[in-house]
């Protein structure tokens, strides 16, 4: 996996998609520069929406009285970058020393000047989602340096399939696996599924079953269950229902193959007659159907059509009515 080795700079741009990799990454500025400059004076944050260019170069050209180094960081810097475009690329061609500015935005194009600007003169660093093996070797690498665990060969692989590839939702259930195996020092895939696995597939088999059987209140019912005691559940809740559709899928795709129940079973951490009456109550058809509604409700909450709350809501009304 590639990552950003932080350099003791005065500009910096944090840019990507990643807010979980962004807010990591400014941290790790900031920790470096507090270190290299002796300073524990924390950074002053402003919204690039909002605020205006006089009061962010005023506050990095001031020195600390703290006798530190002053860090001024403009959250959501798009708009801000676009609106003093020219009086920036001046500023971070030569930046002041007396403060670091870190500008944190979702896109800056390497063909523009300030990019160029910062590129020479300071750091850019790019946050851009994570995706296949690359979300694995973090998952690793994150257990060691953060939590100071190891996972086994198979953990990585069961978290990633269980949770998704939300880095923020990641280091959530890496917090919670570090302080389940206590000071034992390896976190293995049994410890994911005891502590991640069963409840998330008891959440979300929960309402499959009840939407299978066209019970809408109970689906609803358990729906308001998972977010009643997980805060992240509607960021994550189309994404959770769709891996377990998709799983229900590719276990009917082994049934309907030839596959024992008793060995699909073990596949799926629960009893042959449980999976059995699980799989009676879907066909293929009917099972990608509701795979594919699940991609239009994701679609509609990230077009900003409706929100993931209510997005699992209308899809579990229609489909189990």
């Amino acid at each position: 996996m590639k990552t950003n080795a932080i350099e003791i700079k005065s500009v910096y741009a944090v840019c990507g998609k990643d807010s979980f990799r962004k807010s990591e990454a400014i941290k790790g500025i900031c920790d470096a520069l507090a270190k290299h400059h002796e300073s524990d004076e924390p950074p002053t944050r402003y919204d690039g929406a909002k605020c205006e260019l006089a009061s962010v170069l005023d506050d990095v050209r001031t020195y600390s009285l703290l006798g530190g180094i002053r860090i001024v960081i403009v959250e959501g810097a798009d708009p801000f970058i676009t609106r003093h475009r020219a009086t920036l690329e001046k500023y971070c061609a030569e930046p002041v020393d007396s403060g670091v500015l870190i500008l944190e935005c979702t896109s800056l194009a390497s063909n523009t000047r300030i990019y160029k600007a910062i590129a020479k003169s300071g750091q850019i660093i790019k946050c851009d989602p994570l995706k296949g093996q690359a979300i694995l070797a973090w998952v690793n690498q994150h257990a060691r340096t953060v939590f100071d665990k190891q996972l086994d060969q198979q953990a990585a692989w069961r978290l990633r399939d269980l949770v998704g590839s939300s880095l923020g939702a990641l280091d959530a259930e890496l917090g919670k696996l570090s302080i389940f195996v206590g000071s034992r020092p390896t976190i293995t895939s049994k410890d994911v599924d005891e502590l991640v696995g069963r409840l998330r597939e008891e959440d979300i088999f929960g309402i499959t079953d009840a939407i299978a059987s066209g019970d809408t209140a109970s689906a609803l019912e358990q729906w308001e269950r998972v977010l009643a005691t997980d805060r992240a559940a509607p960021a994550r809740a189309v994404g959770g229902l769709a891996w377990g559709f998709r799983k229900l899928l590719d276990l009917k795709l082994q049934q309907e193959s030839g596959v024992p129940i008793g060995v699909l079973a073990r596949q799926a951490y629960t009893r042959p007659d449980i999976l059995q009456r699980r799989l009676g109550r879907h066909d293929v058809a009917d099972l990608q159907n509701k795979t594919t509604a699940l991609l239009e409700a994701d679609l509609a909450s990230k077009n900003g059509l409706s929100n993931a709350a209510t997005a699992v809501q209308k899809f579990i009304v229609s489909q189990s009515a």
